[in-house]
């Protein structure tokens, strides 16, 4: 049975406003990508934002650098990345 390790992606936006595009989700064959290497394809990067105080803030933002799995995806970046874990394939909770 295949397994395969989840990672979800929060997109930039109010969940309002976004609805069922809240995330992407990202579904990684085991036996082709360990839980480092899954994770490993969001590359963690510094932004910078500028607040109604006219002050500059700084904060951790996400982007997704796979390209044969969800290439769509890549140069993306999100708000935040979750891993979901590993999942038997009857049991994945995403199918892209």
């Amino acid at each position: 049975m295949k397994k395969y390790h989840v990672i979800s992606a929060k997109n930039f936006g109010y969940e309002s406003v976004l609805g069922d595009g809240t995330y992407d989700y990202f579904v990684f064959p085991a036996d082709e990508f360990s839980e480092y290497d899954a994770r490993g394809l969001f590359e963690e990067i510094t932004k910078e934002t500028l607040k109604a105080n006219n002050h500059w803030y700084s904060y951790t933002a996400y982007e997704y650098r796979g390209t044969a799995y969800c290439s769509e995806h890549y140069g993306k970046q999100y708000y935040e990345v979750i891993y979901n874990g590993l999942f038997d394939e009857w049991n994945v909770p995403y199918i892209p």
